[in-house]
């Protein structure tokens, strides 16, 4: 067996990795839906002469919300909006068939605790001396069965 270190994989062989992984997943949860359902989408506030003041990216797949980016400008910190946008995305995740939420922060722990989500890890230097926190909220009680 050959094993190798590639620097910058071609579109091909990141394709061939990707779709090998994706069969073995499939194989596992055969009803799981294909990337090509996930929902990107973005929620937005501007001021009202279109500057960006706050944003969330976020993904809906697999029965989550995936928050991938939340940004608020600093003027704008501490007066609710990342709460408004947040709710926002949840919303949008719901409608869509989201049980969970999920994210990744490093400085705005305190600011999703205050918004229901709880600590399931962390990750400690990554970067070196920071503490990454992975967070999550039930959106949808789980159905007993």
């Amino acid at each position: 067996m050959n094993i190798e270190q590639v620097l910058s994989p071609s579109p091909e062989l990141v394709a061939e990795l990707s779709n090998l992984f994706h069969a073995f997943t499939i194989s596992r949860l055969p009803d799981l839906p294909p990337e090509s359902e996930d929902k990107i989408f973005m929620v937005t506030a501007r001021s009202e002469s279109g500057v960006l003041q706050g944003g969330i990216l976020a993904n809906c797949y697999w029965d989550g919300l995936e928050i991938e980016t939340l940004w608020v400008d600093s003027q704008q910190r501490g007066q609710g909006l990342g709460s408004i946008l947040l709710e926002n995305a949840e919303a949008f995740g719901i409608r869509h068939g989201a049980v969970i939420s999920f994210l990744k922060t490093m400085e705005a722990k305190a600011f999703y605790e205050s918004c229901g989500y709880e600590v399931y890890g962390v990750l400690e230097d990554r970067p070196i001396g920071t503490l990454l926190y992975h967070m999550k909220k039930r959106l949808i009680k789980a159905v007993s069965t």
